[in-house]
């Protein structure tokens, strides 16, 4: 079959390329044709461009255009339904990644600002409705079955939901012949805007499949050392700013990790941004998600931000120390709820959540340098192999569910 891709095929993040890839792959050794649907928002292109530095933003640019088999341009939902026709797409895959987003204003108001109150606006893709809730079918001349593959809500506050939007996002929800969600309040979102009607299961991010839906374009471990000038055994720490650690965390953090002969390497993010360190050794930007991958594949163990890195890691069997940045705020940072939180959901599936720490709160203070080196040193390494194994298989689950839902729509 000739299967459509739609995700965030454009955004410069490391996670949204990576599953993209996966998904690729995977259609392409099963001896399917895929398409990565190129569609792109004006607003969400202009975020991208104001956010990442101009000589990373043209490598992504490069990067897709070297790895993925892209349709051409489209910017709504009308373009994207004549792609799909004119490229006579048989099936449709949506996700991975948060393409069930929906934030109302409620939501969006902070309470108390610098001007007593302030509205945070976001880009198109994060509002219901758009194309990742079907949409594009509207436009066609005969139905397409579509498939969410592990939909993620990213920490939308479903509670605010109007009962109007419940509806309307349970008729569009009616359409697809397979949906699953990628974490448990994603999963109890579709179950309360359908009335319950929604049980949709929760599966595994495409990550989880890397290594053999992508073995052939993944670089070597000797490739990566070479590049980087990286020693055999190295820790690679990222983090958004200098409020979740200090310098001197750093600082005293790498003086335990030299004595036990292993370098501390910082790993900046996908659009340029750096972080203030004192680290020894730094990954030069721009970086592209296959070497992003591969340096956390090969090291002795990541800690910082973000789920992606986690995922990465787990699906290796790769230590790692999650300093976790996913949840909803409270009264301005004083508290979160990290319920949300995807990291949260895949560590206790693992059983390894105390390899995790929320830290939006305003009140947080760090674990101590010790303890985060010692559970690096310490991880169970075959405890998550086990839990790898047994997730890529429900990944291969869900894939063969997805495609004999399209099967069975033909």
């Amino acid at each position: 079959m000739k299967i459509g891709v739609l995700a965030y095929q454009s955004a410069c993040n490391f996670g949204a390329n990576l599953q993209l890839l996966s998904t690729v792959g995977y259609l392409k050794r099963t001896g399917h044709t895929p398409i990565v649907l190129n569609y792109e928002a004006d607003d969400f292109v202009a975020f991208y461009k104001r956010i990442t530095a101009p000589e990373v933003y043209t490598a992504y640019e490069d990067f897709r255009e070297r790895y993925m088999p892209l349709s051409r341009h489209c910017d709504c939902a009308e373009d994207l339904a004549h792609v799909l026709e004119d490229e006579q797409i048989e099936g449709v895959i949506i996700g991975s990644d948060a393409v069930a987003q929906h934030h109302p204003l409620l939501e969006r108001v902070l309470f108390p600002t610098r001007t007593i109150v302030s509205v945070i606006h976001m880009t198109q893709d994060r509002y219901f409705p758009n194309p990742f809730w079907g949409t594009f079918a509207d436009y066609m001349r005969k139905p397409i079955p579509m498939a969410l593959l592990s939909a993620s809500s990213q920490d939308s506050n479903y509670h605010l939901f109007l009962p109007s939007v419940r509806r309307q996002m349970y008729e569009r929800l009616k359409r697809f012949g397979y949906i699953s969600a990628r974490d448990e309040w994603t999963k109890e979102m579709y179950a309360a805007v359908s009335c319950g009607k929604l049980q949709v299961p929760v599966t595994p991010d495409p990550v989880f499949a890397f290594n053999p839906n992508c073995k052939d374009i993944l670089p070597s471990k000797q490739e990566i050392l070479q590049k980087y000038h990286l020693p055999e055994n190295y820790i690679l720490l990222s983090f958004l700013d200098s409020r979740t650690v200090s310098i001197e965390w750093l600082n005293q953090f790498q003086t335990l990790a030299n004595k036990q002969g292993v370098a501390c390497v910082a790993l900046p993010f996908p659009q340029g941004m750096k972080f203030q360190h004192p680290l020894q050794l730094e990954i030069p930007s721009p970086l592209l998600p296959l070497g992003w991958y591969a340096l956390i594949k090969y090291s002795m163990g990541y800690i910082g931000h973000n789920m992606h890195p986690i995922v990465s890691s787990l699906h290796n069997a790769n230590p790692f120390f999650s300093f976790d940045n996913y949840g909803i705020k409270k009264l301005n940072g004083s508290y979160t709820n990290d319920y949300s939180s995807k990291i949260k959901h895949i560590l206790r599936l693992a059983d390894l959540d105390d390899y995790r720490v929320s830290c939006l709160s305003r009140m947080f203070v760090p674990p101590t340098p010790e303890v985060v080196l010692d559970k690096v040193l310490s991880f169970p390494r075959e405890k998550n192999k086990h839990f790898a194994e047994q997730y890529y298989q429900q990944y291969e689950n869900m894939m063969n569910q997805i495609l004999k839902s399209f099967q069975s729509h033909a």
